[in-house]
């Protein structure tokens, strides 16, 4: 279940079942301080996320490029943030597109049309997406949050948006695609001291490959040894078992990550 603010739509995070993609609706903090002063109007406006999720997911299936921009640029004018739309659309969307490809219901073909579709859309609205004063540079020597891929998962659509999601909080982020090799990774989290390290697992098959990632990091002295997590279509679909020295997360915003602090379920 997608859970969305019904004041001021903003995507709140995921819930079990998390195969369903329905949309459910809450409140978000801000809008419990001020709920004397609002209306119901975030009520009657909320039947429209499900419509742009229906629509995106036609555009998508079809690489119906134009429409999904269209479709995007309507729901912005509508006042819901593109960050939001990402987050709990668009990602939802690949792995129910994920899904599907594993139970064999579409083609590898149709399965790298979608993710494709959704890349250029992100590409598209990059500039809308990321703050770019918030996303630290790639030669930046420090930054808060490490974003990668398991050796193996090719796919980085989840991490470009996460990355935008860190920088729309003012978290300086990195993301390291293509995945870096072991020695390389462990040379940059030394000499960074970066306070979290987020691994996006797709396949069970590249599970052992992140477990001797994982083994090595978590040998690093206790000041260079970054909290580790691990999500991804692997872990939310329950694809692969707990790793020791890190956390399995299935939702990022049950994550309360701050500059100097992250509290993990």
């Amino acid at each position: 279940m997608l859970r969305w603010c019904s004041y001021c739509q903003k995507f709140l995070g995921e819930a079990e079942p998390y195969e369903d993609l329905a949309i459910t609706h809450g409140i978000c903090a801000t809008c419990k301080q001020n709920l004397r002063t609002l209306t119901n109007q975030g009520f009657e406006d909320s039947g429209r996320l499900q419509a742009i999720q229906n629509q995106l997911m036609t555009a998508g299936r079809s690489g119906d490029l134009e429409a999904a921009d269209r479709i995007v640029r309507n729901a912005i004018a509508n006042n819901v943030r593109v960050i939001d739309i990402f987050m709990g659309l668009v990602a939802p969307l690949l792995y129910q597109i994920g899904e599907e490809w594993r139970k064999g219901s579409i083609t590898v073909a149709e399965e790298h049309r979608f993710t494709s579709y959704c890349e250029q859309l992100f590409g598209q609205l990059s500039n809308q997406v990321t703050a770019s004063r918030s996303t630290a540079p790639p030669n930046a020597d420090r930054v808060d949050v490490l974003l990668m891929n398991a050796p193996g998962n090719r796919h980085s659509m989840a991490i470009r948006i996460l990355a935008a999601w860190f920088a729309d909080q003012e978290i300086p982020v990195r993301v390291l695609n293509p995945t870096p090799a072991i020695d390389d990774l462990v040379s940059l989290i030394s000499q960074g001291h970066p306070r979290l390290l987020l691994i996006s697992i797709a396949l069970s098959e590249q599970y052992p490959a992140l477990v001797s990632l994982v083994e090595r990091i978590a040998a690093l002295p206790g000041p260079y040894h970054p909290k580790i997590l691990v999500g991804g279509y692997a872990v939310k679909m329950n694809l692969v078992p707990p790793i020791s020295g890190t956390y399995l997360v299935t939702d990022i915003n049950s994550v309360e990550v701050t500059l100097g602090n992250c509290s993990c379920p």
